[in-house]
């Protein structure tokens, strides 16, 4: 094959969209590109993702690259499932990306202050210094003070400080892997020095033995790595792409005849196609997946240069110009005349709500870590509408806990968030809820019954911590 296609997207299955955008943003600085409901449901979806029913929310992000995005998906349907908290980047599948950032302290000093402190030391000495970090999704985040393709960050967009440098997937075999790469999308093997083995404990597996191979993708490196020690576990029986986590890599075409030509040679090294390439000539863009013989996702895209890589999220547009995952949010704020380790106790206790929640009865269903009551853990809850589930998503003792809501609910996206702060010996308590209706144009009234709920939830809390 003539045509060596650029590595052009980095995806990802985001349990808050919210949060995980603003994190690459502020934190490195990327840019909003936008993004689409419409485009990623229904049946054309379904079919191109593999996914039945498929339904997500998904914004785009860039950074100094010319032509490349990170693409962040909320999948509605189906639901994505956590991350384990103990997922290690030895892990089977892709496992981490690495960015270059012009200015390595005030990035570490962002990521820091959004709650994302380094896995471990930093390495390297001034100018050639690296730093890992989790995003809010457990993706391992790598952060480059040097750039691995130096000649590429003279190009794109100078007013970005960061560039997507690099993308590793953990694999079972290295040796497939490099001959599907090869053979099947047709990316050349690089001479670049990505990672030595004391990168290894940047993710915390100091003392790794590995293979690895990096291939050159246009501006980006993709790199598979097989662990012989630790050996990575495997990805869980019925695994989804949809799933926490990266999702797949997309590989880009001008024409649609270089995008027929890695299709056809993709399938010949033994990757099987979700459905056959969706044309859009009218959009001037078409789309595959295909999953290669370990079953990886890979994407391979058609966009026309122009008007397309506006409306598919390749060039910066301002926040406003993207659809919401949640259209509706309820604040309710109290002072508890109780600690700060009290309230938090009472807030985390699932089966104690329903002696102030209004809920009853409540039941945990499924245990979370590292405590019972801590993330992954599910309650299932009966209430004035019936029964529905709550998945807590994030936990952070004493301060912050967050849920979604996973069965039984009437509204789309349902998340919440309850935040303590302490001010002397009381607590201040901030519950946010963030849903879209079902019913277009019923949100005013789901926005006042929540409102009603939590300023009744509220002085209940406080009359239960006073009578235990």
């Amino acid at each position: 094959m003539t045509f060596s296609p650029p590595l052009n997207q980095i995806a990802f299955s985001v349990i808050d969209l919210r949060a995980t955008e603003r994190w690459f943003r502020e934190g490195f600085g990327l840019l909003p590109a936008g993004g689409s409901r419409w485009m990623m449901r229904g049946p054309l979806a379904a079919r191109v993702q593999g996914l039945p029913g498929a339904a997500s929310t998904c914004w785009w992000l860039v950074g100094r690259n010319p032509w490349f995005q990170l693409e962040l998906f909320q999948f509605e349907r189906p639901l994505a499932e956590l991350m384990p908290l103990d997922s290690r980047a030895c892990d089977i599948g892709y496992r981490r990306i690495g960015l270059w950032v012009a200015d390595f302290n005030a990035t570490l000093a962002r990521l820091q202050a959004l709650g994302s402190p380094p896995l471990s030391a930093v390495l390297g000495r001034d100018g050639k210094r690296r730093a890992c970090v989790r995003n809010p999704d457990g993706v391992y985040v790598e952060i480059m003070e040097d750039d691995p393709l130096a000649t590429a960050a003279a190009a794109g967009r100078r007013d970005c400080p960061a560039a997507i440098r690099s993308v590793t997937m953990s694999v079972p075999d290295l040796d497939a892997t490099a001959r599907f790469m090869s053979s099947g999308i047709g990316i050349g093997d690089s001479d670049v020095a990505l990672h030595t083995g004391e990168h290894e404990a940047l993710w915390r597996l100091a003392g790794a033995r590995t293979r690895s191979k990096v291939f050159v993708a246009g501006d980006v490196l993709v790199e598979a790595v097989q662990y012989l020690d630790p050996a990575g576990v495997l990805r869980p029986q019925g695994y989804r792409i949809s799933d926490q986590g990266i999702l797949n890599i997309a590989f880009g075409a001008r024409s649609k005849q270089d995008h027929t030509t890695v299709y056809q040679h993709a399938c010949a090294a033994g990757a099987r196609p979700n459905c056959r390439p969706l044309h859009l000539p009218g959009l001037g863009a078409g789309v595959v997946y295909v999953n290669d013989p370990q079953n990886f996702s890979v994407e391979i895209l058609w966009l026309k240069p122009g008007r397309a890589d506006r409306d598919w999220g390749f060039e910066p547009l301002p926040l406003g110009q993207r659809p919401d995952p949640d259209t509706h949010s309820v604040n309710h704020s109290a002072t508890i005349h109780a600690p700060v380790e009290r309230v938090w106790a009472a807030v985390c206790d699932h089966e104690g709500m329903a002696k102030w929640s209004g809920f009853s009865p409540v039941t945990r269903i499924v245990d979370g870590a590292p405590e019972a009551d801590g993330y992954g853990s599910a309650r299932l809850m009966q209430g004035p509408t019936g029964k529905l589930v709550e998945q807590v998503i994030a936990s952070d003792p004493p301060c912050s806990l967050r849920y979604r809501v996973i069965q039984g609910s009437p509204l789309r996206c349902h998340q919440g968030e309850v935040r303590l702060t302490p001010i002397g010996a009381d607590t201040r308590l901030d519950w946010t809820i963030r849903f879209r209706p079902r019913i277009p144009g019923s949100g005013w009234v789901l926005r006042r019954v929540l409102q009603r709920m939590l300023a009744g939830m509220l002085p209940a809390l406080e009359s239960y911590l006073k009578r235990h």
